[in-house]
């Protein structure tokens, strides 16, 4: 399966999969403390629980469009206490009905919102809505965009395209007291020995600030937003997996490129014919018109013209002559 549609899967992308882990694992330490922890676009739950390890909080709220999905995200993550909503986060009804489920929690409540924002037909009521409840102190809110520029190719599951100057304007919309970051890609590799099971390596990374290319922007407000964990992230690569996947995404994109292929010579072949057509209905139609001429009769398919209303008036005339004729004798 593409990877267009951001919902991860087991069948993702490790490299992928390691990204939205990792920013569940800046929240992590602050879940695990918080009196209830919101997901809104959960997704299958699959990043949260691999960030979260064996460590789950007390109460979650799970929020996604398609109540099968959030289902599944109450599945994986296996909380003790989950409410489960289904909601259309650009709707401000339905944010309304989030906050009266989150409120009815004691204590920190800590809020994600993981690439979501760039889906949304308009972001400006999630935005207002999180923003009035961390002001409040209600909710710490941790939430991201990917850089589209970065990608540099159209999503067609976005509905806006995100970029520096994009993610500007979105900080002028953010409380005044907020924490942002940006997410990087790393490459890397490892030696192991040869006969030896799973080995653990301390790795150190260095990461250069406002000088790298993000591929993912991060923004928290509220009162833990200057409490996000900086880390970083590697993952083993299982290339067995990697290349089934990416020979996966060539077969995907192969039946795409031949079914629009296949789609086009259809088009092409009804153009030939329409234009046939319509060679052979004009023909048709100035036969008939002559036949017409020829009888006196209005053209057929003309309307009313000053022409035909002309003709008409002389054929009446030519009818009613013999009549005319006949009354004066």
């Amino acid at each position: 399966m593409s990877d267009w549609q951001e919902r991860i899967t087991r069948e993702t992308a490790p490299a992928i999969r390691a990204e939205h882990e990792l920013r569940y694992r800046l929240v992590a330490p602050l879940v695990e403390t918080a009196g209830v922890w919101a997901d809104l676009g959960c997704g299958g739950g699959l990043a949260a629980a691999a960030a979260f390890g064996g460590s789950r909080p007390e109460h979650a709220v799970l929020v996604d469009l398609a109540e099968n999905v959030v289902a599944e995200a109450a599945r994986e993550l296996a909380v003790p206490d989950t409410r489960q909503l289904a909601a259309d986060l650009s709707d401000a009804v339905a944010l309304r009905r989030v906050a009266e489920t989150l409120l009815q929690f004691e204590g920190e409540r800590i809020v994600t919102c993981f690439e979501v924002v760039e889906h949304l037909s308009t972001f400006i009521p999630l935005l207002e809505w999180s923003g009035a409840l961390a002001g409040d102190g209600a909710a710490t809110f941790v939430i991201s965009v990917p850089n589209d520029a970065f990608w540099s190719l159209e999503n067609p599951y976005h509905t806006a395209s995100w970029g520096e100057g994009a993610f500007e304007q979105l900080r002028l919309l953010l409380p005044g007291e907020h924490t942002l970051l940006r997410q990087v890609a790393l490459t890397g590799s490892a030696v192991a020995e040869w006969d030896a099971g799973p080995e653990v390596h301390q790795i150190t990374a260095e990461v250069r600030g406002e000088s790298a290319v993000a591929t993912h922007f991060i923004a928290a407000f509220g009162p833990r937003h200057h409490d996000l964990q900086r880390a970083a992230i590697a993952v083993q690569v299982d290339l067995l997996e990697q290349r089934r996947w990416e020979r996966q995404r060539e077969s995907n994109l192969a039946v795409a490129e031949a079914q629009l292929t296949a789609n086009e010579e259809i088009i092409a072949k009804q153009r030939d014919e329409l234009r046939e057509f319509v060679t052979q209905f004009d023909e048709w139609r100035a036969y008939i018109h002559e036949l017409e001429a020829e009888l006196g009769r209005p053209l057929s398919g003309t309307g009313s013209s000053p022409e035909n209303r002309q003709l008409e008036g002389n054929n009446e005339r030519d009818r009613l002559a013999p009549a005319n004729r006949s009354e004066h004798e």
